[in-house]
């Protein structure tokens, strides 16, 4: 049966209380964090160019990498409530991830919440040959070179199947596929692009604010939208 409805979700700071990538940086990278974090809050490198810097000087063991997001993550509030919702409803739930990804599972399956996610994009890490971190990023745009994970790819190829989406988030990077979604969610960084950007928007707190909201219609964001996925990216 289809859809009648599409969520996509950023994980990190919106299904988790905290950023386990950045969380990760912080713990391991050290000063080098502080220096390839102050260079992206300037705009000077993008999310993609954050990732793989931070790759560079985290511990290339991927079993350290994963105990440390285990024994500190928290889920947001009513995110289990969530899932059941969409399940009662139809909707379905896509998690869409431009961070390290390789934890996305494994925090799911701690909490017996995989199998109710419907799709998770995310890009890939793994210990290379040479025994270094490599970062792949598998839904990357084949041109635009800011995100490892293409968001707005996702949303735009969905609503072209004519599925409404509402998008979960709360940071910056995530207005590339609010921007093209029919409802934004949004809180923290998000909440700030969306105000001044002129998108309207429902702000929340947890995950039983998102069950209150109504499914929109299908909608034509091509005007407001803040990239070109199908075509150039950004």
């Amino acid at each position: 049966m289809a859809s009648n409805l599409v969520y996509f979700v950023d994980f990190d700071g919106t299904i988790t209380e905290g950023d386990l990538s950045s969380d990760l940086a912080a713990y391991f990278g050290g000063s080098a964090y502080m220096e390839i974090e102050q260079r992206y809050r300037g705009g000077e490198i993008t999310i993609r160019n954050w990732l793989q810097s931070i790759a560079e000087v985290l511990p290339p063991n991927m079993d350290q990498l994963l105990d440390k997001c285990l024994n500190s993550v928290k889920l947001r509030s009513g995110f289990d409530r969530f899932l059941e919702h969409a399940g009662e409803n139809n909707a379905q739930v896509v998690i869409a991830s431009d961070g390290f990804g390789f934890y996305i599972e494994p925090v799911l399956e701690q909490f017996g919440l995989l199998e109710k996610v419907d799709i998770i994009y995310r890009n890939h890490t793994e210990v290379g040959p040479d025994q270094k971190l490599i970062l792949s990023t598998p839904h990357a745009h084949p041109i635009c070179k800011v995100c490892g994970n293409c968001k707005a790819g996702h949303v735009v190829r969905t609503k072209e199947r004519g599925t409404p989406v509402i998008y979960i988030g709360d940071g910056s990077n995530d207005r590339f596929g609010a921007s093209w979604s029919d409802h934004i969610c949004a809180r923290d960084r998000l909440a700030k692009v969306c105000s001044k950007n002129g998108f309207s928007y429902s702000q929340w707190f947890d995950f039983y604010d998102i069950i209150k909201v109504e499914t929109p219609g299908l909608s034509d964001c091509s005007e407001r939208a803040l990239c070109c996925p199908l075509g150039s990216g950004i």
